[in-house]
């Protein structure tokens, strides 16, 4: 994803991190997973999948997870229909013949543009305050799109991200890229595997591709645990190597399934820690460790994580009574990545991340046209502190933070939607003041696909820092 700048330091810095960082990243933010080939394809509205894009509706997370096949699906459901690589027969000859593939008759392309009017109020680590006032951010950022099927089991799905700075030049990042093999044998939807850089079903639910505000749940995956007393604030996507919160994207192969409709099992393996600045080494991962992840799920009512259902025909799609309840531990080795930092003293030390867990629980229940959703996370760090020089020395601390946040989402209209989060850390510097942030977003689908929103975000700590945004987000 595109990195944000560093905050400004200072004493009051650390504290002001939650809503400044989101000020720095509002030209930044990641896109939508809104995918309109895939209307095109099965030649259907995007509400088919969405709630208010890029948050999916219930029969839109069961296309997901069945690497974006239909529920039941069949040749008619399909009204473009793929190109076969091979006659079917030819399944019953292997392996004396190759086992026949598809192809998309057109190009699987998609395009979703951003952009932005920002205001905002920003308070700086020297006392100053920054105003920016319309800010006409037009565009922000370009997202271009492939996804699709190769065949019954082989999945697809990539991104690349053009970003506008405010010099006039353009950022590009590879977002996604990742392949996919579904239910490859046994039951149907019981096994997938996924390789390539994704955002792992870890975050499924609250990922900032699947919730409905512009901001991302900064709470959980921009804090920084990397500090002589631990962690202080919010920011992690500024530092260099970037250390693990809780990773919105991973490199790896990971594999999830569905058990009886209704529960979702994750197990996950991935590069960790990114590599220092000036790594010789030609590796992608700061370090030879992996990290692992796993989940389960279990979703009581509604429709099942596959599609299945028993809804009548008189409820809504964006409608799913039901209560999810979630389970993930994530746990990595940050062993010889260093960290610059500055002791009390203000001397130069390094900081190695050795060992890091993450443990949190998710709720998400439907009433009607209310969705009330959450996560608890707690951290660990064991934190190696390196003196460097002639009288080189060694510490350890073990710190801990906590976050948690929670969101509720109401469809007044089937196109518009208000939407209220509030957010908190507490860091591992227990000197440190807790990290609290509130947002207020509207939402409303001009056209099927074409949104408006307009959100405030506060910092609760620190007043001087908030601000009001309008993002206008098309896509075709």
């Amino acid at each position: 994803m595109t990195k944000r700048p560093l905050l400004p330091g200072g004493p009051v810095a650390p504290r002001l991190m939650a809503l400044a960082a989101f000020v720095a990243a509002i030209g930044t933010a990641a896109p939508a997973r809104a995918i309109p080939a895939f209307a095109r394809k099965y030649q259907t509205s995007c509400q088919t999948c969405h709630i208010m894009f890029p948050k999916l509706n219930a029969f839109g997370e069961a296309f997901r997870l069945r690497g974006y096949r239909m529920p039941g699906e069949t040749a008619a459901v399909v009204k473009v229909p793929q190109i076969p690589l091979g006659a079917p027969a030819y399944k019953q000859l292997w392996p004396k013949a190759i086992w026949p593939g598809e192809l998309p008759s057109a190009v699987p392309l998609a395009v979703v543009v951003k952009m932005g009017d920002v205001n905002s109020s920003t308070l700086n680590g020297d006392g100053t305050v920054t105003t920016i006032h319309n800010d006409f951010q037009f565009p922000q950022e370009l997202n271009v799109f492939g996804a699709g099927t190769l065949g019954d089991h082989v999945s697809f799905y990539g991104e690349i991200t053009f970003g506008n700075n405010p010099d006039g030049s353009v950022d590009v990042a590879l977002e996604h890229a990742d392949m996919g093999f579904d239910s490859p044998f046994g039951p149907e939807d019981a096994l997938h595997i996924r390789m390539g850089e994704f955002n792992p079903n870890l975050i499924d639910g609250f990922s900032e591709t699947q919730i409905s505000t512009d901001s991302a749940i900064d709470s959980v995956f921009n804090y920084n645990p990397v500090g002589v007393n631990g962690g202080t604030g919010l920011g992690a996507d500024g530092v260099t190597p970037q250390p693990i919160s809780l990773p919105t994207l991973v490199q790896g192969i990971e594999a999830y399934g569905i058990l009886h409709h209704h529960a979702l099992w994750v197990a996950g393996l991935a590069n960790g820690a990114s590599a220092t600045a000036g790594d010789t080494t030609g590796r992608f991962d700061g370090n030879n460790a992996k990290d692992v992840w796993a989940r389960f799920d279990y979703k009581i009512g509604g429709m099942g994580f596959d599609g299945y259902t028993t809804k009548g025909p008189s409820v809504e799609p964006w409608q799913d009574n039901s209560l999810r309840l979630g389970a993930f531990v994530y746990r990595g080795d940050g062993n010889g990545i260093d960290f610059p930092g500055t002791d009390p003293l203000g001397n130069a030390i390094a900081i190695q991340d050795s060992h890091y867990l993450r443990t949190g629980l998710f709720v998400s229940g439907f009433i009607g046209n209310l969705n009330v959703f959450g996560v608890y996370m707690h951290g660990t760090d064991t934190l190696n502190l390196f003196q460097q020089g002639a009288g080189a020395s060694y510490s350890a601390i073990t710190p801990g933070y906590d976050a948690w946040f929670t969101q509720a989402d109401y469809l007044i209209y089937p196109w518009l939607q208000g939407t209220f989060r509030y957010e908190t850390v507490r860091p591992g510097d227990r000197s440190v003041p807790d990290v609290r942030t509130a947002v207020a977003s509207g939402s409303a689908l001009i056209r099927a696909n074409v949104k408006l929103i307009v959100e405030y975000m506060r910092d609760l700590q620190e007043g001087r820092n908030h601000s009001l945004d309008a993002v206008v987000r098309f896509g075709f």
